[in-house]
């Protein structure tokens, strides 16, 4: 019985392996995308892998551009933050009361900061969880799309080298988790057979 808990808890281990790959690939996915929503041709192209890809897209996007504005506020905030203390401190303290004043001073700045860099922490750690959740759930959406088949096609336009990027990124996941996928079958295998034997000894 040991021995079949550690193959569960593989497989169980495998499983999260397999959803943490699907959100890599909407991180590696979103970085090569995000700036073809500001290019005409992302609106006007009738690609069936663009049209497929577009409403999951630009509504990340959306949300991305929102927390960006608010990261880049922080990011001014803490600019300034950082300034006024440079500031407030121009010259060393010459003895040790203007040390003290300077101490209980510089705490107040440094909560400040911590308070803003932690804000900061916060929005990245949202947009990294925005652009895994797209992965999530724009690979069985591509996976339906191409099928069986994800080699890249001939390049006549900039159009067909995104959609090639797209099936690159795409073939990569998909072929690390059919790995994944293989390891889970071999140990449920074993599974399968630790059981056949314990049946097989209660005869």
């Amino acid at each position: 019985m040991g021995k079949k808990a550690v193959l569960k808890t593989d497989i169980m281990i495998l499983d999260r392996t397999i959803i943490t790959r699907k959100k890599r690939f909407g991180i590696d996915l979103y970085t090569d995308l995000n700036d073809i929503t500001c290019q005409q041709d992302f609106y006007a192209t009738t690609d069936a892998t663009i049209s497929i890809i577009r409403p999951e897209l630009l509504s990340l996007d959306r949300e991305i551009r929102a927390l960006d504005g608010k990261r880049l506020c922080a990011k001014g905030n803490l600019d300034l933050a950082q300034a006024i203390r440079r500031e407030a401190f121009p010259s060393p303290a010459a003895n040790w009361k203007e040390k003290a004043a300077n101490a209980s001073k510089g705490a107040g700045f440094a909560a400040n900061e911590a308070k803003i860099k932690t804000e900061m922490k916060v929005i990245e750690t949202q947009l990294n969880a925005m652009k895994e959740q797209f992965g999530i759930r724009i690979f069985p959406i591509l996976q339906s799309h191409f099928g069986t088949s994800a080699g890249p096609t001939e390049i006549h336009s900039s159009t067909d080298a995104v959609v090639n990027r797209i099936r690159e990124r795409y073939q990569t996941c998909k072929s690390e988790i059919i790995e994944i996928n293989r390891k889970k079958i071999q140990k449920e295998a074993i599974i399968d057979q630790l059981d056949v034997d314990v049946s097989l000894r209660r005869i």
